[in-house]
């Protein structure tokens, strides 16, 4: 069962005749152990909800990957289709002009190996991003634990206080 502030504001102890606590001194100290649950409980929500945009972040980057992918498939298949036509282009006049037909392919080609080159420099770039958003990614899950760990020793160590008799 999950303790709320309210819970913790709410708790009562039976008081004893003898060797009893000091009930201002323990509704001081459960307000105190509620404003710090409660606000590890907000610390705890926005680190879940920085982690959520993260993940939505990487699929974003997932989604711009297959894209990319399906570009190059495209540029080259674009590329293929622009030699081939430069080829046929070039058998048709070859009889005509066969310097100009060779011409016109080597242009096709250094066009078509330009577009390829445009689109690989553009997928690294893409990758480099990807990799620098896990990076990212990975920190904040890795600040995340850490932070809910000092949180931890801290509640751990509140809990260790000596009894006052």
């Amino acid at each position: 069962m999950r303790i709320s502030p309210h819970d913790i504001r709410q708790q009562q102890f039976t008081v004893r005749m003898f060797r009893g606590f000091d009930p201002q001194e323990v509704d001081a100290f459960l307000e105190n152990v509620a404003d710090d649950y409660e606000t590890l409980l907000r610390d705890s929500q926005l680190l879940r909800e920085q982690v959520a945009a993260q993940e939505e972040r990487s699929r974003g980057v997932v989604e711009l990957e297959r894209v990319l992918q399906d570009t190059l498939v495209t540029t080259q298949r674009l590329a293929d289709d622009l030699k081939a036509a430069a080829k046929r282009e070039a058998e048709e006049i070859r009889t005509a002009a066969r310097h100009e037909a060779e011409l016109i392919v080597r242009e096709a080609e250094l066009r078509g190996d330009k577009t390829v080159e445009t689109a690989r420099a553009e997928e690294a770039r893409i990758r480099s991003d990807i990799q620098s958003l896990k990076r990212i990614r990975r920190q904040l899950v890795g600040d995340f634990a850490a932070t809910l760990e000092r949180y931890q020793r801290l509640l751990e160590a509140e809990g260790e206080t000596p009894d006052l008799e």
